[in-house]
């Protein structure tokens, strides 16, 4: 199926870092998600970010979000967006 979609202009991968996750999950307050450890989030942020850089893709774009806010700051949303753009 992956051969037979089109291929995007760019690839964009928000990167949270692992405190920013786990303070997200603690703000969203699902009792099924207050378990998660900071470990397995972390291996997991490892994991996307090694796939994510083993591609060789120029159109690979990872921006880091971790210090943004967009429900609170909409000029981070709308930096976030000029980012992606260009």
């Amino acid at each position: 199926m992956h051969k037979e979609l089109p291929k995007p202009d760019v690839y964009v991968y928000l990167y949270q870092n692992t405190d920013r996750l786990l303070a997200n999950i603690k703000k969203r307050g699902r009792v099924f998600e207050q378990g998660i450890e900071s470990s397995y989030l972390q291996k997991i942020n490892e994991g996307y970010l090694e796939f994510i850089k083993s591609q060789h893709d120029d159109s690979i774009k990872i921006i880091d979000i971790s210090k943004k806010d967009f429900i609170k700051n909409r000029e981070d949303y709308l930096a976030l967006l000029e980012e992606i753009i260009n």
